[in-house]
């Protein structure tokens, strides 16, 4: 009950005393309006954008090279000799804020590259340290599988599966090759430098190689030699196209574009990835077997 205060009243020569309760406010209804975070606004990026006191990740003002607010070292626009650095300071395998951090790639790519080329570095995975990360996870995976493993083994088959498999670990990188060039081709008069796209294709080529993993579950969960088959067979179908989508997904987020006036720009993005990747993957192909069939001295 709140409190209540003291009246004192001069009544014709007479003292009273009377005490004067507080109204109760009146409870307000929740209101029913939801608030919604507003939708980031393209930011151009130029050298201007990082000549600032202030931390690009939380907005505190710098004193030093180190913010004192989230501790984010002063971040530099990227280029060749940034990421170097950067990759090598932040090579950190298996800690868990690394694999935390690297788990909300997944569902935003093109906002976690964004944020990362604007200078929120803290709370993001280095593009090349997640890469590495996930190449070495799909490749436990598709030692458990034998998904390299030729059908019918032998001493020559052996020592050609070695080599192959080999020269394989490097087609991994094949997808980020491919993305780089569609963004370049599409997106390069954009404001965003070749070492900012790159970034952006690192983070979805992670992306696509955690897709990677997740299609090999079936035949981690339920190996058979048919399925296997199938799975050679039809996997890098379906695969590219879920990389395409996922890819103008990213450039969606990344770029903040507005599908009706930049659809189409997204759909020739796609294209040239698709385009572009199948072409790699052959190219890549046919140079392993002929050098393969070099050191066999075939």
């Amino acid at each position: 009950m709140p409190p209540r205060h003291i009246i004192h009243v001069n009544d014709g020569g007479r003292h009273v005393t009377a005490y004067d309760p507080q109204p109760i406010p009146a409870r307000h209804a929740p209101s029913s309006v939801t608030l919604t975070p507003p939708r980031p606004t393209p930011t151009a990026v130029s050298d201007a954008l990082f000549n600032t006191q202030a931390c690009l990740n939380c907005g505190a003002p710098l004193t030093g090279p180190f913010c004192a607010q989230c501790g984010q070292k002063k971040a530099a626009r990227m280029g060749s000799s940034t990421v170097r650095k950067e990759a090598w300071e932040r090579f950190r395998w298996f800690e868990w804020s690394t694999i935390r951090n690297a788990l909300r790639v997944l569902p935003q790519p093109g906002t976690t590259a964004r944020e990362y080329v604007l200078g929120q570095r803290k709370d993001h995975p280095h593009p090349l340290t997640l890469l590495c990360l996930a190449i070495g996870f799909l490749l436990i995976v598709l030692g458990h599988t034998d998904y390299l493993r030729p059908e019918l083994p032998s001493e020559a088959a052996q020592r050609m599966y070695a080599l192959v498999a080999g020269y394989s670990k490097w087609s991994f990188s094949l997808g980020a090759v491919a993305a780089f060039a569609s963004m370049w081709m599409v997106f390069r008069r954009w404001g965003y430098n070749a070492a900012e796209l790159l970034a952006l294709a690192l983070y979805c080529q992670a992306v696509f190689i955690a897709l990677q993993m997740v299609n090999q579950l079936p035949l981690v969960l339920a190996p058979s030699p048919g399925l296997l088959k199938w799975h050679k067979a039809w996997s890098p179908w379906y695969m590219t196209a879920l990389q395409t989508l996922m890819l103008m997904v990213a450039l969606r987020q990344f770029l903040v574009l507005d599908l009706r006036r930049d659809g189409w720009r997204l759909l020739l993005a796609g294209a040239l990835f698709a385009a572009l990747k199948w072409q790699a993957t052959q190219l890549y192909a046919r140079a392993v077997v002929e050098l393969v069939l070099w050191q066999m001295g075939a």
